[in-house]
């Protein structure tokens, strides 16, 4: 019986050993299809929307001196109130027209979902502040409406100085 025991640990021991080079084989073509992590890459701009045309639009300066070109006007009944959750497109540019960012960007279909209170740049928060379901308004941002006041490490640091515009869309109003 002894005998038997030692037989069948000595063809267990030869199996795992004679299984060893498969194993390993799979393990390394598994690994070889690890996709090592790439570096980030640049939005896609391509399905933006051109810039708003405000030639004749009514314009309104808010607080602060942010200009409000009303671009298109609706009579919706809801009108974003401080306390609101929005649902926002916008786009983001210089003034000579480069775009530094867009709820547009890599196709996306989607509008940001924003607490208004919790805007950050007063400018864009003065100019949503007021807008109806579906209008559009371009949005013209004085540095010290937009980004005087940031951080060195924040992401739109290099426009501290830079009027700024936004072409925003209010898709929808969440009353809170």
């Amino acid at each position: 019986m002894t005998y038997l025991i030692k037989t069948v640990q000595t063809m267990r021991s030869l199996f795992l050993l004679a299984a060893l080079p498969v194993i390993l084989a799979g393990c390394l073509e598994s690994s070889s299809s690890v996709v090592a992590p790439s570096e980030p890459t640049e939005p896609d701009y391509s399905t933006v929307p051109a810039p708003y045309d405000t030639t004749g639009k009514p314009i309104v300066t808010l607080e602060g001196g942010t200009l409000a070109y009303l671009v298109h006007q609706t009579d919706h009944p809801f009108i974003a109130q401080p306390r609101d959750q929005v649902a926002i497109f916008l786009t983001l540019r210089t003034l000579d027209g480069e775009i530094v960012s867009s709820t547009y960007s890599d196709s996306a279909t989607t509008a940001s979902l924003v607490d208004v209170q919790g805007i950050s740049v007063s400018g864009l928060k003065n100019g949503v502040l007021g807008m109806r379901v579906n209008e559009k308004r371009t949005l013209i941002v004085p540095p010290s409406e937009g980004f005087a006041d940031v951080d060195s490490n924040n992401v739109n640091y290099d426009l501290r100085n830079d009027t700024i515009r936004y072409d925003v869309l209010l898709d929808r109003i969440y009353d809170n």
